[in-house]
């Protein structure tokens, strides 16, 4: 077997070349970041509703079905929309950074349930950590892909969760929908439409 041996200036431009792959890969799949920006956006507007209607009627005793039952909609809605757009695409290849990206979100998908069930049991309002979960993942997803503004998203959902933690309990959903908007769909649309 032959081994191939690169210049430094070689090897420096496959390494680009591969980011690059990613960025052109990454842009390819911002409708899924849209998506997820969208479900989440309206989960937690509908949330907000939920809750004001709730506190309307003085039937506290359905908040929690109606709020476990509303992002339950919404996510398996959010999954059924992604399952047809991934059948939809003829991706054959995947580059590592696309793999680290894929797993990043999956345990970020993973880690949001857990950290509402924690935050339930101790008794705080989860928006915060949410939003600092969120943060985490779009900003190292925005470094992945040297694309600033996905970056600034990332950086912005931290000052959300400072922010969300200094309202109301039923506010911090108005804030987590902005923080959406401003962090997700924003940056997702500048990702769409980014010149190549």
């Amino acid at each position: 077997m032959e081994k191939n041996s690169f210049t430094p200036e070689e090897s420096f431009d496959l390494i680009q070349k591969h980011i690059s792959n990613f960025k052109m890969n990454y842009k390819e799949n911002a409708q899924i970041f849209l998506l997820w920006g969208w479900i989440m956006t309206l989960a937690s507007f509908s949330h907000f509703a939920i809750a004001k209607i709730i506190i309307s009627y003085e039937a506290y005793e359905q908040f929690m079905i109606l709020t476990i039952g509303n992002y339950i909609a919404f996510v398996a809605v959010g999954f059924l929309i992604e399952y047809f757009i991934d059948r939809k695409k003829n991706k054959k290849v995947f580059s590592q950074l696309d793999s680290f990206s894929n797993i990043l979100w999956k345990v970020t998908g993973a880690s949001i349930p857990i950290t509402v069930f924690l935050c339930i049991k101790l008794q705080v309002p989860p928006p915060p950590f949410f939003l600092l979960t969120m943060g985490v993942a779009t900003t190292i997803t925005g470094f992945l892909i040297k694309y600033k503004p996905v970056i600034l998203g990332g950086i912005a959902f931290f000052l959300f969760a400072i922010a969300s933690s200094f309202v109301l309990s039923e506010n911090t959903l108005l804030i987590t929908g902005a923080a959406l908007i401003c962090c997700y769909l924003v940056p997702g649309y500048f990702l769409k439409y980014a010149k190549e």
